[in-house]
């Protein structure tokens, strides 16, 4: 066992000026990191610098990230809200899962519940399922976003969301959402 010990600071304001400065720093470093993969060409780093790097190179499509990374509560309120509302929108908008069925069936044989009780049911069956290594939503990962839906035209829109794909990112067309029309897109 190594009797190495870091060499003392004698002036604690020195030693908080140098702990904010590594800070500082760090923080410069990751602000740099994030605007770089936000050019033109290079692949972003995350889904924030996805919608930065759309959001510059799109100016007049004024995209709005709505919304970021999102409880199980949040997103289990958000589910049972479409479920509820049109379950015709609701199915399509998630992959066939076992957790998709359940909330469904729930819904079904409950259809007094109220909507507290709903989000409650839900939450525990996202919880479950995600203790099965289901994923439900990239939104609970941060790996999600849903966007405005570009304004001006047809064609602006076509463009932004091919390239978004090009990215690599698959786009779900949202327009019809409990929350609003809009896009969500994982990363």
């Amino acid at each position: 066992m190594s009797d190495a010990r870091p060499e003392p600071v004698h002036s604690p304001a020195g030693s908080i000026e140098l702990y904010w400065g590594r800070i500082v720093h760090r923080l410069e470093g990751a602000y740099e990191r994030l605007r770089q993969s936000a050019q033109p060409g290079r692949r972003p780093i995350n889904v924030n610098a996805l919608v930065t790097t759309v959001q510059q190179e799109f100016p007049s499509a004024r995209i709005r990230a709505r919304g970021g990374r999102r409880t199980v509560e949040r997103q289990a309120e958000l589910m049972a809200q479409r479920r509820r509302q049109d379950r015709a929108q609701f199915l399509p908008t998630y992959r066939p899962a076992p957790h998709i069925t359940e909330m469904d069936n729930w819904v079904a044989t409950h259809p007094n519940a109220a909507d507290q009780e709903t989000t409650a049911a839900f939450t525990e069956i996202i919880n479950r399922a995600r203790r099965n290594g289901a994923v439900v939503s990239n939104h609970l990962s941060d790996r999600a976003r849903d966007i405005s839906i570009p304004h001006r035209n047809r064609e602006l829109q076509h463009r932004v969301r091919a390239h978004l794909q090009e990215l690599g990112r698959h786009v779900i067309d949202e327009h019809d959402a409990v929350g609003g029309p809009h896009w969500h897109f994982d990363y």
